[in-house]
């Protein structure tokens, strides 16, 4: 069956994002097996996940296996289909999505579990896993979030946890190669694989270990990607030149679950960038990783793009750098004489609380980051805050309005047309991070900071003051440490009509939930026992829980722990990577 959509797309926002006929789409007519890859957000945002570009190209190598994808509908396209009893579909055949033998959804961001439930409703598609017969997908899940499977896992037939280019290719092969096996079979032949969790076989009985890619240079290139008709988000190639981080941001989930750092060669990413740039047309590549500028051969990445490139006109980014005048020349030397703003993200304004953090930036740092910039010809610089951190006091709140006076007290006498943006964003603690125990602001607190910080910027010229909304970062923090009993609480707000979360207040309908299912906010939101069992320890990510309480009672004492490479902090992962830190540094 084809859903035919001809006679609605003009009824519609952006109709090009249910074509599927992009630069470099894959369509097959012969497969034993075929999976729609679902990212639970809108096109424009769901196109921009380079997880997404990796695996559409690399799983559809497979032979017999079929990867299609499928993306959230917008509001008014949603509307058509429920009135016309249209059913969820894939991009590329406009397939029902009930029709596919195995359906996986990428997820990045809590606020996004309701549109996965949507989507399984749209498709005819029972919600919970046990009520789910033969006639039915299978129904997984992979992503960052998923390093606490737990208020998934009622939805879900398994989950990967971790790297998802290998094992993700793996069970593509033996799916292929056991397609007329049922559901349950299928199951156990994958239950093997490191980073695969099948809640009806592994419930209380295993502890899941990560999926780790071990060598980058081994991985197959995607430089296939796929180009959309519509613009999106990130609307470049995409080129992740190293994965993990060597920091320890305390607060950061990202830089604890990609441990061990490990870099693709100098060669192999010249060679990647060059491949994807002839196939997809781009004139602009973004050199992608936790921490670009940490990569070690970035000076000369940017060189030989630069050389090779200069008369094609070629944009270069690098969509995260450290807070040093160095970064400054990096960015330089990428612009070409473009200079739109330079991002900054000290993420606490007082050295007490970015030494808490183990942020390693000093206000020196700060400041002689911004005068470089400005003297550079950037005018519009940014800086990305966090309030609600450990141990953090009104002190600290005020001290981000005492810096952001500091860099124009600095910058304002090298140009006038400075303009500064404080971007301020709510903290929300993270599973397999030292502050995973922490207790997160509830609303009061927030408001309360919030004023404190509208106050202090009221009036201030050359400086815009943004506060991320402080629902959203509630909700997110009810969701990320949650357990079973949170599974119960996405879908009784869905059947109250929480969707698309991101673009609509959904607030309202999230605690009406929990009052409905009696759940206890304070349960998910405040400070855990560090002794006690946690819903995501289930899950080996590699590094030791001991580690993280050592960080946790370091941040206590506002005790700093050193970049990976410059000193081994004993966080575990040598026990699975003994030569971890020479991945790290070649």
């Amino acid at each position: 069956m084809r859903v035919n959509l001809d006679k609605y797309l003009l009824k519609v926002e952006k109709p090009a994002q249910y074509l599927g006929n992009e630069i470099n789409s894959i369509h097959k007519d012969e497969f034993k097996t075929r999976m729609c890859l679902f990212f639970p957000d809108i096109y424009e945002v769901g196109m921009s996940n380079l997880g997404i570009r990796i695996l559409y190209s690399l799983m559809n190598r497979v032979e017999g296996f079929s990867l299609e994808r499928g993306f959230a509908p917008m509001e008014d396209m949603e509307n058509i289909m429920r009135e016309n009893s249209i059913p969820m579909f894939s991009l590329e055949s406009k397939t029902p999505l009930k029709e596919f033998d195995i359906i996986g959804f990428s997820l990045s961001y809590e606020m996004c579990y309701p549109n996965v439930l949507n989507a399984l409703d749209l498709a005819g598609i029972p919600l919970e896993r046990e009520k789910r017969g033969e006639e039915y997908p299978l129904i997984m899940a992979g992503g960052t979030c998923m390093m606490n499977p737990k208020p998934m896992e009622k939805f879900l037939d398994f989950i990967v946890i971790g790297d998802g280019e290998d094992v993700m290719v793996e069970i593509a092969k033996r799916m292929v190669a056991n397609s007329d096996k049922t559901k349950m079979e299928k199951l156990q032949l994958i239950e093997d694989l490191d980073g695969v969790y099948i809640p009806a076989l592994h419930k209380g009985k295993k502890r899941i270990r990560r999926a780790i890619v071990e060598d980058l240079e081994k991985t197959e290139f995607y430089d296939d990607q796929l180009v959309p008709y519509i613009n999106i988000v990130h609307d470049r190639a995409s080129v992740e030149i190293q994965r993990g981080c060597t920091r320890g941001c305390r607060f950061c989930q990202a830089g604890i679950v990609y441990r061990p750092a490990r870099e693709r060669s100098l060669t192999r990413n010249c060679e990647l960038i060059e491949k994807m740039i002839r196939n997809t047309g781009y004139s602009e590549i973004s050199l992608s990783s936790l921490s670009s500028s940490d990569y070690s051969r970035i000076d000369e990445l940017i060189k030989k793009l630069k050389g090779k490139y200069e008369n094609k006109n070629l944009g270069i980014s690098l969509p995260s750098l450290r807070m040093n005048p160095y970064s400054v020349q990096v960015a330089d030397d990428i612009s070409g004489g473009k200079r739109t703003g330079f991002t900054f993200a000290p993420e606490a304004g007082s050295q007490r609380l970015r030494d808490i953090i183990n942020k390693g930036v000093e206000e020196a740092d700060v400041l002689d980051t911004a005068e470089a910039a400005i003297r550079g010809k950037w005018e519009n610089l940014k800086f990305y805050f966090m309030i609600g951190l450990p141990y953090e006091t009104d002190e600290d709140v005020a001290a981000i309005y005492d810096l952001a006076t500091k860099v124009l007290k600095r910058c304002l006498p090298i140009s006038k047309r400075i303009n500064v943006t404080v971007s301020v964003s709510n903290f929300v603690p993270k599973p397999h991070t030292p502050f995973q125990w922490a207790e997160q602001m509830d609303m009061e607190e927030m408001k309360r900071k919030h004023k404190i910080l509208r106050d202090l910027f009221k009036g201030s010229k050359h400086c815009t003051l943004r506060i991320h909304d402080s629902k959203k970062s509630y909700l997110e923090g009810l969701l990320s440490r949650g357990d079973e009993r949170t599974g119960d609480l996405i879908q009784r707000a869905f059947e109250m009509g929480a969707k698309l979360d991101d673009y609509r207040d959904n607030y309202d309908i999230w605690i009406g939930a929990a009052q409905d299912l009696g759940i206890e906010e304070k349960t998910y939101l405040g400070a855990r026992e560090l002794d006690q069992e946690l819903p995501w320890d289930m899950v080996d990510i590699g590094v030791d829980k001991s580690f993280l309480l050592r960080e946790n009672e370091k941040a206590r004492e506002g005790a700093l722990t050193p970049d990976c490479r410059k000193q081994c902090s004993g966080c575990g992962m040598k026990k699975r990577f003994p030569n971890c830190l020479k991945i790290a540094e070649n």
